[in-house]
């Protein structure tokens, strides 16, 4: 049994990083967003409110959500307080994305969003810029967004069997235009036998071996 962790000993210690990054892991988007803003008006840089404040408590909750201390509504708050802190002191997304873009989407005729948002948080929690593009995406779409964004990864997610086999069309494209990035796929409708259907193909059980895939693969 995993020993339990204290939402105190994963934020950072310094204010304002501390009151900024409890905020965000508490989901509390209106002290993140003042925060946020007064730390900007005080001389910080927006770039350090982000890392060493906003991003600290979503990564904070993140890791209580993979040890399941925490569940998807706190997750879920803590991702609404991070963009509300992001947008308060003028943080670009673009700069904190600094592992680079991943797109992501649930498949063609799936409408489901909770998990894909909750793998999004989490994913951008871990330093990388997410480009969400929304429910019941198709092929086309996504090879337009690959264009676009010119990703490092694309992460697609499924509740229902009806609809995952459009992961495997995208999979088939991808190989045809020799498109080499990783392709995780997840959500209720997957798992490891339908991922290795394809060589292109890979599984993760939940965000956090989404993150570790992703790290494995793009960073030197």
């Amino acid at each position: 049994m995993q020993e339990k962790l204290e939402l105190a000993t994963l934020l950072p210690e310094g204010e304002p990083y501390h009151s900024i990054a409890h905020a965000v892991a508490t989901g509390d988007v209106t002290a993140a967003e003042k925060l946020a803003a007064i730390a900007v008006r005080d001389g910080i840089d927006p770039l350090s409110v982000a890392l060493n404040g906003l991003l600290k408590g979503m990564d904070a909750i993140s890791i209580l959500y993979t040890r399941r201390q925490a569940f998807v509504p706190e997750v879920i708050l803590s991702a609404r307080a991070l963009r509300a802190g992001l947008d308060a002191s003028g943080s670009s997304r673009d700069s904190i994305g600094r592992k680079g873009v991943v797109l992501l989407h649930t498949a063609d005729g799936d409408l489901h969003d909770i998990g894909k948002n909750i793998v999004g948080a989490i994913v951008e929690a871990n330093g990388y810029r997410v480009v969400d593009l929304g429910t019941s995406v198709d092929s086309t779409q996504v090879f337009e967004a690959i264009r676009q964004n010119n990703p490092v990864g694309v992460l697609g997610s499924s509740l229902m069997t009806s609809t995952r086999d459009g992961f495997l069309s995208t999979a088939d494209q991808l190989a045809a235009a020799a498109i080499s990035i990783p392709f995780i796929i997840g959500g209720g409708a997957c798992d490891r036998a339908f991922a290795g259907q394809r060589e292109n193909i890979l599984y993760a059980k939940d965000p956090g071996e989404v993150v570790k895939i992703l790290d494995d693969l793009t960073i030197a």
